[in-house]
């Protein structure tokens, strides 16, 4: 040891006594002592970057490690050579219960650090691993500071190929409640920094990245700080919902309804959210996952003996050739009226789409009270409802007043001329 510090330190001495001697040597030797020291320098900036890429082994306290940054601020942009995964569990997620491991959009590899590595900065090494993630608000702000990766790369955060450092950051680490809570502190640093901003959470799909039975705490902090992004954001042209279902397990799909229920329990969970071509979510479900486990899948959230949500409304309004499949499981449901106050039978007459001739069981069998009974929705008799729907059959018009000719004499609903009154 110490004639290699002897060496180091003789060498230091000798070219900085060169540098003092710049004007008084020859031009092509003081050349050649430059190219020498410029692969010094690149040989020091490589090395200083491997040393970076293993921050996950070395662990130095963060003050070293700004010290060896700033003397050495080329060893950000080094690139991994090595092309090592990252820990046991960390490379993405893999199929759950003998499942094919899971696909990111466009029918690629979720977070799996196993493609594109070679050319992956120190930045993405430390994010691969739960022992060295918490350097990057860190590295983050240095790589800023020293623009790695280009002014819109926010310090190496965008960059990574298909994967971004913040979508590893969603997504990666192993099962435990340890990891997620590390990762989630880092991303809570990277916000105080304005570093991760809450437009990244769409840009970057960070809510599909975080669905997973491994980063609960993640998903549920993106969730909370962009509540609204359950129903509004989109992957591949397709509601949060959908992507989640063509991409992600059935155990994922349960994690994004269960956490829908809560924010939105009048849409059921956004269970029936629609795409372009309008095909709900629950179709793809029963598409990709069967009708069976989807709906033992549903019946966990949404119990069958205890729906308390009307579910077989949104069925029928939404995905009525689904009805038997429901009905035949959620046997107290019809009895339940939804947010707007209606019972089963009036929500769907409400559709629009009922007529006499497709489904005259439908209006026969309607008791007197349904007759008479106004739609707390519109405000309307149930001839009236009819009328105004979607398809106005006069056939089903004419078979409800029958029943009932004195409605035909009233030309504004009870109800309402009451409520004028008071």
């Amino acid at each position: 040891m110490p004639a290699t510090k002897d060496t180091f330190d003789q060498f230091i001495k000798t070219i900085g006594t060169f540098q003092s001697m710049k004007d008084d040597l020859d031009e092509d030797y003081y050349s050649d002592l430059e190219e020498i020291v410029n692969n010094s320098m690149k040989q020091v900036s490589d090395r200083t970057g491997k040393y970076l890429h293993n921050l996950h082994e070395l662990q130095p306290d963060e003050d070293t490690l700004l010290k060896i940054i700033n003397n050495v601020p080329s060893s950000l942009s080094c690139k991994n050579e090595d092309g090592e995964d990252g820990e046991d569990g960390e490379d993405g997620e893999d199929g759950e219960d003998g499942e094919d491991g899971e696909d990111g959009e466009d029918g690629e590899d979720g977070a799996d650090g196993a493609e594109g590595e070679h050319d992956w900065l120190p930045i993405h090494s430390a994010v691969m691993y739960k022992d060295s993630v918490h350097y990057i608000p860190l590295l983050a702000k240095e790589g800023v500071k020293h623009n790695v990766g280009g002014d819109d790369a926010r310090g190496g955060l965008l960059l990574g190929g298909r994967c971004y450092v913040l979508q590893l950051l969603a997504s990666n680490g192993d099962s435990s409640e340890t990891a997620d809570l590390v990762y989630l502190d880092v991303m809570k640093k990277l916000r105080e920094s304005k570093l991760l901003l809450r437009e990244d959470i769409q840009d970057h799909d960070l809510m599909y990245f975080a669905c997973s039975p491994d980063t609960p705490m993640r998903f549920e902090y993106l969730i909370d700080w962009c509540p609204e992004g359950l129903k509004t954001h989109q992957g591949n042209e397709l509601p949060l919902i959908h992507v989640i279902i063509e991409y992600r397990t059935i155990k994922c799909f349960s994690i994004f309804l269960k956490t829908a229920l809560r924010y939105h329990p009048n849409d059921l969970g956004l269970l029936f959210q629609k795409d372009d071509e309008g095909q709900t979510a629950c179709e793809r479900a029963f598409k990709k996952y069967g009708k069976d486990p989807t709906m033992a899948a549903i019946g966990d959230l949404i119990p069958f003996d205890n729906p308390k949500l009307p579910i077989l409304h949104h069925v029928a309004k939404h995905a009525p050739q689904y009805m038997k499949d429901f009905a035949c499981r959620y046997l107290s449901a019809p009895y339940l009226r939804d947010a707007q106050g209606r019972t089963l039978h009036q929500a769907a007459l409400a559709r629009g789409n009922k007529t006499l001739i497709d489904d005259p069981m439908f209006f026969l069998e309607m008791s007197d009270d349904q007759v008479r009974e106004i739609d707390p929705g519109s405000d309307l008799y149930p001839f009236m409802v009819a009328a105004s729907g979607e398809i106005c059959d006069l056939s089903a018009v004419y078979a409800l007043l029958r029943r009932n000719p004195s409605l035909a004499h009233r030309n504004k609903p009870r109800r309402r001329r009451q409520r004028k009154r008071k």
